[in-house]
């Protein structure tokens, strides 16, 4: 099914509601001359990213609800809006400064994976399994311990070119399945700024 110009309309129409809103509040506060709007609106979602690892763990019960509300008809076509706010989160978010989801959770290595960054580090792919791999409880293959072992100091990844196709993806901000897997996102508010920062301009958009 194609979409129409009302459901691409819905795209960006509730974004824009926001951003007026926030607009008039600007207004009312700081005057049409004073400060642009723009560099105002920067500041707001610095703002918003200020400290978010505490506020993520003190809505962690609100954000639970809100994505289980996502997964009723209130949910319906949110998803369409989820481009425009991965790509407006990480004009403001450097994954250098953070690297919290290569410290603390491992992604999946499947076949490909494995078969890939084997050759790149020009191990035998036993070899690679046995040094830096082991069988979670779900039966895939993830790293032994956390941090990442291909993370450096600087957290930059020794494999950055041929890493694992959950890496590649994450956050999934900018996806369907941060709908289609709400325990997944509810876990990564509390480690990716850019999740817990496309939840709350969600939570804002929606009421």
């Amino acid at each position: 099914m194609v979409d129409g110009p009302s459901s691409m309309a819905y795209t960006n129409v509730k974004v824009l509601r926001v951003n007026a809103i926030i607009r008039q509040v600007y207004l009312v506060f700081y005057g049409p001359s004073t400060m642009d709007f723009s560099t105002y609106l920067c500041a707001q979602m610095n703002h918003l990213l200020e400290n978010w690892e505490l506020k993520a763990k003190e809505k962690q019960k609100a954000n639970k609800q809100f994505l289980q509300k996502l997964q009723t008809k209130r949910g319906k076509g949110v998803e369409k809006l989820l481009p425009e706010l991965h790509e407006e989160a990480f004009s403001h978010i450097d994954c250098l400064q953070c690297a919290g989801c290569c410290k603390t959770i491992s992604p999946r290595f499947k076949t490909p994976d494995i078969k890939r960054i084997s050759k790149h580090l020009g191990l035998k792919e036993s070899v690679f399994i046995e040094t830096y791999l082991r069988l979670d409880e779900e039966g895939d293959y993830v790293v032994k311990r956390t941090p990442c072992p291909f993370l450096g100091a600087d957290n930059y990844c020794g494999i950055y070119d041929v890493r694992p196709g959950d890496c590649e993806n994450y956050p999934y901000t900018d996806s369907y399945d941060f709908f289609k897997r709400p325990n997944t996102t509810f876990l990564n508010s509390t480690i990716c700024p850019a999740v817990y920062y496309v939840l709350e301009r969600l939570k804002a958009i929606m009421k």
